[in-house]
């Protein structure tokens, strides 16, 4: 099964679709739904890694055992 998409911002409420010959005569799904923009994509990610939280005020490092062999 063969797909087309394209994503379109349309300048008026009518849609004129071109297909290829060899969908013609076929029985076809045609759908049409709006898409969030990749601006608000974008915040709802940076949301998940805000939630996260981390203390390390009792964290210690130690150079010198970090770097032993």
């Amino acid at each position: 099964m063969e797909s087309i998409r394209k994503i379109i911002v349309p300048v008026n409420n009518k849609l004129e679709l071109t297909i290829p010959d060899h969908f013609t005569g076929k029985r076809m799904e045609v759908l049409a739904s709006e898409i969030e923009e990749e601006k608000n994509i974008k915040k709802k990610k940076r949301k998940i890694f805000h939630a996260v939280r981390l203390d390390l005020s009792k964290f210690k490092f130690n150079r010198d055992e970090a770097n032993e062999r």
